[in-house]
């Protein structure tokens, strides 16, 4: 990304941080399924994915979204694994959150 979408993005991680805390993402992610256990995976992955690496999520391929994840968080998750937990009604209720 070029420096002035960053400069753009950077109140958004501000606000987004000043209420979304970690611990709130992950309660969130557990109750909608989209972590079931503590693992590697986390609800900022899902954050990330949807906001922070502008992913067309709905056209994206689930091995390209995995590609992308793994390269930019370090995540390495299965695309079926993906799809286990990236689904619409979890994306609905976040998205219903934010």
């Amino acid at each position: 990304m070029n420096l002035s979408i960053l400069d753009e993005l950077q109140p958004i991680a501000e606000e987004l941080q000043r209420h979304m805390s970690s611990h709130v993402l992950e309660h969130l992610a557990k109750e909608k399924g989209f972590v079931q256990r503590k693992s590697k995976y986390q609800a900022q992955e899902l954050v990330a994915l949807c906001v922070w690496l502008r992913q067309q999520v709905a056209s994206t391929s689930l091995t390209q979204l995995c590609s992308c994840l793994e390269v930019s968080t370090g995540v390495l998750i299965s695309p079926e694994g993906l799809n286990q937990r990236f689904n619409a009604s979890t994306v609905k209720s976040f998205l219903n959150k934010f």
